[in-house]
């Protein structure tokens, strides 16, 4: 569930910069359908058919679902991808071809550690439960133990059970927030563009009479 989380979360952070391309440009001048396509509708495409070919070489017939004729259609559209991808950078950001045709392959690669990234929100939440269930397992020994070391196994239960507990609270937090910043706001997210100016100003000459 979480792979499939980050792969329609980052698509939708590509969508938001097709969006801004297609109406406002790009800090490289290029603005237009064929500049959005180009800058992020290829990064779509990349992702589709990536995890059209993931998904058929990893899915099996346990379901009743024969999934591996996803992956030529899959691969056929990545690869294109990457070759477009050679003409972005060559097209719109100024590389230079023999550098664009090294690039674009890393930075098509690049996309996969994006969305498995979003595992963590599962691992983060079953370490939890892991360390609660590890911590129950102090009552067989507590209920066996002189009547003086009861309270010591107690109070280590209750440690471990409040360890998982503020774990399970802020940890999950953390690294959405994570997510959110890092992997999801950099595919859409352009730092150019005019500098802040807040509401009010300070005058640097003032008029007396």
């Amino acid at each position: 569930m979480t792979i499939y989380v980050g792969f329609f979360h980052i698509i939708i952070g590509k969508l938001i910069g097709f969006r801004d391309v297609l109406f406002y440009g790009t800090d490289h001048g290029h603005v237009g359908l064929v500049a959005a396509f180009f800058e992020h509708g290829v990064w779509i495409l990349l992702l589709i058919g990536g995890f059209f070919f993931s998904y058929g070489y990893l899915g099996s017939s346990k379901y009743g679902l024969d999934v591996e004729h996803l992956m030529l259609p899959g691969a056929i559209v990545a690869l294109s991808s990457v070759v477009m991808l050679i003409y972005t950078l060559y097209k719109y950001h100024g590389i230079p071809i023999a550098v664009s045709l090294i690039l674009a392959p890393i930075e098509a690669m690049g996309m996969m550690p994006s969305v498995i990234s979003y595992v963590r929100l599962f691992a983060v939440g079953i370490v939890g439960v892991k360390i609660a269930e590890t911590g129950n397992k102090l009552w067989e020994p507590m209920m066996e133990a002189e009547l003086y070391l009861i309270p010591v196994f107690f109070i280590g239960w209750l440690s471990v059970q409040m360890f998982a507990w503020a774990l399970g609270i802020f940890s999950p937090n953390i690294h959405a927030a994570r997510l959110h910043f890092v992997e999801w706001m950099r595919q859409y997210y352009d730092s150019s563009g005019e500098a802040f100016e807040p509401f009010g100003f300070r005058s640097n000459f003032v008029e007396v009479e």
